[in-house]
């Protein structure tokens, strides 16, 4: 008898993903910036059927807007000096 390999159950997928316009609300940035970035590819975007609702994963506009963040920080310093 074979045995599958088993694979690591992760969390409820879908408690990951949320509108552009709640994204924004939560990592306090403008819904616009939230969109900017999904249509550059920092971040990934899904379309809900044929509305123009776009979802977002919320860990990932976390994590760009952090990386944002120590980025217009490092950017401030410079030009500082």
């Amino acid at each position: 008898m074979v045995m599958a390999e088993s694979v690591p159950i992760l969390e409820d997928f879908f408690t990951c993903w949320t509108t552009m316009k709640d994204a924004a609300n939560i990592v306090k940035r403008d819904h616009s910036t939230i969109r900017y970035w999904a249509d550059n590819g920092k971040i990934r975007s899904f379309s809900l059927g044929s509305s123009n609702v776009r979802v977002v994963n919320i860990r990932e506009v976390q994590e760009y807007s952090e990386q944002a963040n120590r980025l217009d920080m490092s950017k401030r310093v410079r030009n500082k000096a």
